[in-house]
């Protein structure tokens, strides 16, 4: 939570954003261009093996009309997300915190986070509360689509786990603040750590569509943390 509620000088009233690294950029190109090799139908030269494709060469789709754990329709690579059984618990996360936005829901917000690290990031970003950041995050939106709007779908760009550099997912100042806030070890239950980066689809009242990324200049980003068992947005 800590990227996403961080003010920037480009998108005063927006706080939800974190400028994605050159580093991170340049992992989304790699994606890209091998996802465009793979369907184009390279040779078997070039074939490689899934479980050393990069994020974003094999992607999926769930969608809200076959699965109504799914809020809003969203793009994965499922190699990279916790499967149980047929379900995406981490995926669901997701999908239900665009929902929490789009209906400025502060309470469900905050059932989806770690409370007292959203109240941290909260706080740090000169939001009164949970309900001011989502105010001023949609009102953002809507002011630049000169409307009311509606998020309509979910891409999941990127996303980084332990195996990456430190620079890119800051994880240890995450887990050095959760520590601090629950005055507890609480790194001891933390059994993943995940950052991801979405871009997400809206339409205004006339059914023109926007991306979050092309409006404010980046993805929206997030922390999963499963703590003890249960999975939180940070």
């Amino acid at each position: 939570m800590k990227a996403i509620l961080k003010k920037t000088a480009a998108v005063v009233t927006a706080a939800a954003m974190m400028t994605v690294s050159a580093a991170c950029s340049s992992k989304k190109e790699e994606s890209s261009s091998l996802s465009n090799m793979v369907g184009n139908g390279p040779s078997d030269s070039l074939v490689m093996d899934e479980d050393n494709m990069p994020y974003g060469a094999t992607m999926t789709s769930l969608k809200n009309s076959t699965n109504d754990k799914v809020k809003i329709d969203i793009d994965f690579d499922p190699r990279y997300f916790v499967q149980d059984g047929t379900d995406y618990p981490e995926i669901y996360l997701l999908t239900e915190y665009i929902e929490a936005m789009q209906n400025r829901d502060s309470e469900k917000l905050e059932k989806l986070f770690y409370k007292p690290y959203l109240d941290f990031s909260v706080q740090r970003s000169s939001f009164s509360d949970t309900a001011d950041y989502l105010e001023k995050y949609v009102d953002n939106l809507e002011n630049r689509a000169k409307s009311e709007i509606e998020f309509t779908y979910i891409v999941v760009d990127t996303c980084l786990n332990e195996n990456e550099s430190e620079n890119l997912t800051d994880f240890e100042f995450v887990d050095q603040k959760i520590n601090e806030l629950s005055g507890e070890q609480l790194t001891d239950k933390v059994k993943s750590r995940k950052l991801v980066y979405m871009d997400i689809a809206f339409k205004d009242s006339q059914g023109n569509t926007y991306m979050i990324n092309d409006t404010l200049g980046s993805d929206l980003s997030v922390y999963i943390y499963n703590i003890d068992g249960t999975y939180y947005l940070l």
